[in-house]
């Protein structure tokens, strides 16, 4: 079962890898996305659910926007908040790459019964829970430990007759 459930997120992973590529994102980029798909959401709201800080998510939202795919609004509610939406033409975008996928898996449907979809849902929507509740302790017990520090690495000048020291390489 584990085996199968690995395999079930590394094609997952490949599929979000080739999506990426055909709208020319990141994967940083395709995670806001994707959770922009579900409502438009706050600049903060956005970048705690992608786990991003507020600089990365400026950065990344400059991508999108940049691209064509995001657009930042005000709140019609509350003028001083902004808001993230993506664009109709990405959502067009997205259909047409999504079609072909969501025609088989609607067929793929058909085959189950209402109880065996009812555990199916049940059975992600634990795996989604449990997912995150790890992902938010591995956060919390990396974040309490030090960065490991990456040694530098010295090379010899190109020239061996140059001034200046000479240093070891470090493999």
């Amino acid at each position: 079962m584990t085996a199968a459930i690995r395999r079930y997120q590394r094609d997952i992973d490949a599929l979000d890898q080739a999506v990426a590529e055909r709208l020319g994102l990141n994967r940083t980029d395709l995670r806001c996305v994707d959770l922009l798909l579900d409502r438009p959401l706050s600049v903060t709201e956005l970048a705690d659910q992608a786990g991003l800080s507020q600089s990365a998510m400026t950065t990344a939202l400059d991508r999108l926007e940049g691209a064509g795919y995001a657009r930042r609004t005000r709140d019609a509610n509350d003028r001083r908040r902004i808001r993230v939406e993506l664009t109709p033409a990405l959502l067009t975008r997205i259909a047409e790459i999504f079609e072909p996928f969501a025609v088989e898996a609607a067929a793929e449907l058909d085959r189950y019964s209402v109880p065996e979809l009812e555990t199916l849902l049940r059975f992600f929507a634990d795996g989604s829970e449990r997912r995150a509740r790890h992902a938010r302790r591995i956060r919390t017990t990396t974040a309490a430990r030090p960065k490991a520090r990456r040694q530098a690495v010295h090379r010899e000048p190109a020239d061996p007759d140059a001034p200046g020291p000479r240093r070891e390489s470090t493999p």
